[in-house]
């Protein structure tokens, strides 16, 4: 009697063993990914992982490979591949991090992105029992040392000029621009650096019976800003700009402010998600080439503006919001209100809905010259003209059906 309790207690201790080390580890099976990484370009990344399982649908994924980015202090950018697992995955969760140049060509993102997608799937496939079933090859590129030092001439600031002219006549009208612009920036951890100037021309000329109209518009814009981290969250900044502008009667302007930002997010995690109060306050100068409909020439002006950002990216979509909202101190009237969105969401398996929109309430075009505008000038839109409101936007549905399995790519014609 005691040896028969005995294998039957050894018998249920096993059982209990064994259903705590299957509960643990994922079932021995094939493991499908969903890939949510528009650089990454799907196609060549089942060219290249012919044995992996994508599907078209996240739902029946048991690894949902989520992206974003953010631009670097050099002129590039820092991608992140965030592995989320799902089902019996569930919370076994990587990320990956691939910074590109400023000069990188798409094929070298994309493979620097499927780098990091071999790298997930080789994780899954060792907690999930199936590594044993592909070769694994390591190599490093030429000449790499481990213990390289690097040493930048160049203290980390990145400088940038461009410059662009483009032309088009007919025998009855032509028309030509041109423009220059020029970017300083350095980006640390503690702080960031960044002044950008911008000079563009742009002029049409139409003959008719003989008389020649000109539509000429001039644009300057230079623009430098300091930024400061505080803490993890808080951060503080010094803003100047400069402006001219033939469109908006402004021969000149300057405008100095400074502001303070706070992230209800640490920003260390700011690749997948932004939520951010800002308030700025400051004094801008104007000369206008033409007497405004207020009877100024110039003017000085004191303002302040508050607004409220939000970008997240996630599974189910992608939001980008912005409020802004400001006025001058001299009149509360005065006041201009800015939206803007761009929102997209998966509803379900087959649908999703995207919403673009931007709208401003505005009651400050302080700049506006004096009289009535010609009919030339409408056409031709040489001036801003009056307006209490701006609104654009764009919605729309999008419907996927079909198999949900096929990762079989074919170039041909």
């Amino acid at each position: 009697m005691k040896l028969y309790l005995t294998l039957f207690f050894c018998a249920f201790c096993f059982t209990i063993t064994l259903n705590a080390n299957c509960q643990s580890k994922p079932a021995n099976k094939e493991i499908k990914f969903f890939l949510d990484c528009y650089r990454c370009d799907f196609d060549f990344v089942r060219q290249e992982l012919e044995f992996v399982s994508f599907v078209r649908d996240p739902n029946l994924a048991d690894v949902h490979i989520l992206s974003s980015s953010s631009r670097t202090g050099s002129g590039g950018y820092k991608y992140f591949l965030n592995f989320i697992g799902m089902k019996q995955l569930d919370n076994q969760n990587l990320e990956y991090e691939y910074i590109s140049e400023q000069s990188a060509t798409s094929d070298e993102i994309r493979k620097g992105l499927l780098k990091l997608i071999k790298t997930g799937v080789l994780h899954y496939y060792s907690i999930s029992g199936i590594l044993e079933q592909i070769d694994i090859k390591l190599g490093t590129q030429e000449n790499t040392v481990s213990n390289e030092i690097v040493e930048d001439p160049w203290k980390l600031w990145i400088f940038r000029i461009g410059s662009g002219f483009d032309f088009q006549k007919e025998e009855s009208q032509n028309e030509f621009a041109y423009d220059i612009e020029m970017r300083i920036e350095k980006v640390t951890e503690n702080w960031k650096t960044r002044i950008e100037a911008d000079h563009e021309i742009f002029e049409e000329n139409y003959i008719d019976d003989g008389e020649r109209i000109v539509n000429q518009q001039k644009h300057t814009e230079a623009l430098a800003n300091y930024v400061k981290s505080l803490s993890p969250r808080w951060s503080a900044g010094l803003f100047g700009t400069f402006e001219a502008a033939t469109y908006r009667n402004i021969k000149n302007s300057t405008q100095w402010s400074a502001g303070i930002e706070y992230n209800i997010f640490p920003w260390d995690v700011s690749n997948r998600k932004v939520f951010t109060f800002g308030y700025k306050a400051g004094f801008e100068t104007y000369n206008y080439n033409e007497i405004t409909i207020y009877d100024k020439i110039s003017e000085n002006l004191l303002y302040e503006s508050i607004g409220m950002n939000l970008e997240l990216v996630q599974p189910w979509g992608r939001v980008e919001t912005r409020l802004e909202g400001r006025h001058y101190f001299h009149d509360f009237s005065i006041n201009r209100l800015i939206f803007s969105s761009d929102i997209s969401i998966r509803l379900n398996k087959s649908f999703s809905v995207y919403t673009e929109f931007f709208g401003q309430v505005i009651h400050d075009q302080l700049y506006l010259p004096k009289g009535d505008a010609s009919l030339e000038d409408v056409l031709l839109k040489r001036r801003k003209l009056a307006t209490t409101y701006e609104l654009g936007g764009e919605i729309g549905l999008r419907f996927t059906f079909g198999s949900m399995y096929n990762n079989v790519v074919n170039e041909r014609f």
